[in-house]
């Protein structure tokens, strides 16, 4: 599973990735939303709960 680095959020779909340079290749591949959009559809998409967890908060 992909994550955002922009929002820390799950990437469904396409990704754009970004490849850093390093010789050694110590660094990981970072991939990101190709929009800001999406950025914010993946906030909107975890701040609304599921009908279930709606009831049966803590």
């Amino acid at each position: 599973m992909r994550r955002c680095q922009t929002c820390g959020y799950p990437i469904e779909g396409e990704a754009r990735e970004i490849v850093p340079d390093s010789d050694s290749g110590a660094r990981p591949t970072l991939y990101r939303h190709p929009t800001p959009d999406g950025c914010a559809a993946a906030r909107r998409a975890r701040t609304v709960l599921p009908p279930l967890r709606r009831y049966r908060r803590p």
